[in-house]
């Protein structure tokens, strides 16, 4: 019975860190936190697919439905327009008008062969054609997309400065920017029945993407990672406990227990700090509305550091305070 009970904390935090590797894996905390690490890895990839954090900056039109993510890297500007039509969708920059006249365009669409991506220019108030045509160049440098049922993507590569006179180039301030789709794959087709928005945009200071995007936590939890948050907290505490009393009731001889009173002192510091860093949160969590996951964590992580104050105090120094009574009182040890 002896021998069980000594395995039955270990057992415990076993099986609490097993719990705590699930949970950290069903809120996806490796990728999240491997994307936080190397925010300058692979992050952005051209697959038609706007990702969590893959951009800098994001517009989108309630009205339309059509969204514009875009990030700023060096020279470049890296966009994707997303639309809920299935045909081709454009972005336009610039052009002193009427209308779209003189906007420098990428317009896409999606089929079976992949991603068709042109760079063109509004020669007309209300036509375009590809630069090439004009005598200029495609400055689309890569770009790719993707349509389903519920919409198209379209992300591209373009630079900043304007090397001919069919572009127009992206500096910091206001630039117009119009969008349009269709649910038509011909690029010349008018966009009848699709949506279409335009908007002032500083394509250098945003608006910026949601913060949410990048963060380490989900803003919820699941009934699911809420139970095993609950079970991994209670077999940890479990477990804390068990050790810490089995380490405290180790031996008995003066010296080694003043040796081990060193090291609880040191210890409980360590929880202190964990303790009131865990109440700041939670206080700053409650006051500033904080997310629910936020404020399970810091409760449950004052109840772990509460735990081993408590066991380490009454199984170090209570125990200290008797043995040294009892000595003081004759009694030999």
């Amino acid at each position: 019975m002896t021998r069980s009970r000594d395995r039955l904390p270990l057992v415990a935090l076993g099986a609490g860190a097993a719990l705590a590797l699930l949970l950290a894996f069903t809120m996806r905390l490796p990728q999240r936190l491997w994307a936080l690490a190397s925010p300058g890895g692979a992050v952005h990839r051209l697959d038609g697919r706007v990702t969590p954090g893959e951009y800098e900056f994001r517009w989108s039109d309630p009205a339309s439905k059509l969204t514009f993510d875009w990030s700023i890297v060096g020279d470049r500007l890296l966009g994707a327009i997303s639309s809920p039509d299935t045909g081709w969708v454009a972005i336009g920059f610039g052009g002193d008008g009427p209308l779209m006249y003189g906007a420098d365009i990428v317009i896409g669409y999606v089929d079976a062969h992949g991603a068709h991506v042109e760079d063109d220019y509004a020669n007309t108030p209300v036509s375009h054609v590809a630069d090439t045509t004009l005598g200029g160049h495609d400055d689309i440098l890569a770009s790719a997309g993707l349509s389903t049922a519920a919409g198209t993507t379209i992300e591209f590569e373009r630079p900043l400065a304007a090397h001919d006179s069919t572009d127009q180039p992206i500096k910091a301030g206001q630039t117009r920017v119009i969008m349009a789709s269709a649910d038509a794959k011909d690029v010349v087709s008018y966009h009848a029945g699709g949506h279409k928005a335009v908007a002032l945009l500083d394509l250098f200071a945003g608006p910026p993407a949601a913060a949410s995007g990048t963060s380490a936590l989900p803003d919820h939890l699941t009934d699911v990672q809420i139970m095993i948050s609950v079970w991994m907290a209670i077999l940890l505490i479990m477990g804390l406990h068990g050790v810490a009393a089995g380490w405290a009731e180790g031996p008995t001889d003066v010296v080694a227990l003043a040796e081990r009173t060193g090291v609880a002192v040191a210890l409980i510091a360590v929880g202190v700090v964990v303790e009131l860093g865990a109440l700041t949160t939670f206080a700053l969590a409650v006051a500033r509305a904080g997310p629910v996951w936020l404020l399970g964590a810091s409760l449950a992580v004052g109840l772990l550091a509460l735990a081993a104050i408590v066991v380490l105090y009454s199984r170090a120094f209570v125990r200290w305070e008797v043995v040294r009574a009892e000595r003081d009182d004759g009694i030999p040890w």
